[in-house]
């Protein structure tokens, strides 16, 4: 690829990137279709040699299986559950599928720590405000996506931002804004609405930065919250500043900090349990 020397040239590379695999897209699509049937879901993993391999390897842990004796994705889907074979196979379809670049210092561990906890919280808080789980667990584990997408596509600028943002100690969003015009939340919502993504993932995506702006968006602001609390729970080891509560988006998913507290701990040990699938 060539140096980006401006937004467009930026997005273009972006969109050159390799695109996840068809199973994993294929069931991003249809998270919220409760008419999906379990086959469905074992082809459509059964037909990437790579990502099946990976869930019968997670499936015959000790956490699912005392035996380890499930030799077919069928019989780890009937194990483990529908729900959360498909929650594996989006977290390790995405984590695969974008690749590590050496070109930049980056803390690949912690970013994928951090992303499954916002998936985590946010998929739990999402009942609490009448909002998809599924749909609520994928836009939180896609939120940050385009920071991986610009250290691929425009490696030296990204340097810059996060030279940037500690010498200026804000926000890599802000610092990023500064060097490239435009934040990873804006990459992201772009690269997804290339491949095909659900407009609620892609919203959420580019939104959950803008929380105090005057929007409709309520995944956008769920994914907010659940980021801001991940930070403060301290999930994922994140080691940066806590940012601020937006009193808007809690306003409009119609909660408060008192609700929140009694899922502290539920989110806490579920995110536990999910980080097997990053291991």
């Amino acid at each position: 690829m060539s140096t980006p020397t401006s937004i467009d040239d930026i997005l273009k590379n972006v969109e050159q990137l390799p695109a996840m695999p068809k199973a994993v897209t294929e069931i991003i699509r249809c998270l919220d279709d409760d008419s999906v049937e379990i086959e469905a879901l074992v082809k459509q993993i059964s037909s990437d040699i790579g990502l099946a391999t990976r869930i019968l390897r997670l499936a015959n842990t000790p956490h699912f299986s005392v035996h380890g004796n499930i030799a077919t994705v069928h019989d780890a889907v009937m194990l483990v559950g529908f729900k959360e074979i498909r929650d594996m196979v989006c977290v390790v379809g995405v984590k695969e599928s974008m690749s590590q670049s050496k070109s930049v210092a980056f803390d690949y561990a912690q970013f994928w720590r951090h992303s499954l906890g916002v998936a985590v919280c946010a998929r739990i808080l999402a009942s609490l405000v009448r909002l998809s789980p599924d749909t609520a667990f994928i836009s939180g584990m896609l939120h940050d996506i385009g920071q991986l997408a610009l250290i691929l596509s425009a490696p030296d600028e990204f340097k810059l931002s996060v030279d940037y943002r500690i010498s200026h100690d804000c926000q890599i969003f802000e610092a990023e804004q500064a060097v490239f015009g435009m934040d990873h939340a804006k990459v992201g919502a772009h690269l997804f609405k290339k491949w095909g993504f659900p407009q609620i993932i892609c919203d959420a995506i580019e939104k959950h930065h803008m929380p105090d702006t005057d929007h409709t968006f309520l995944m956008a602001d769920l994914v907010h919250v659940s980021e801001v609390l991940c930070h403060a729970l301290e999930i994922g080891n994140e080691e940066h500043a806590i940012p601020p509560l937006s009193d808007q988006a809690m306003l409009r998913l119609g909660i408060n900090f008192n609700r929140l507290r009694p899922y502290f701990a539920q989110i806490e040990c579920e995110y536990q349990s999910a980080i097997l699938m990053l291991d």
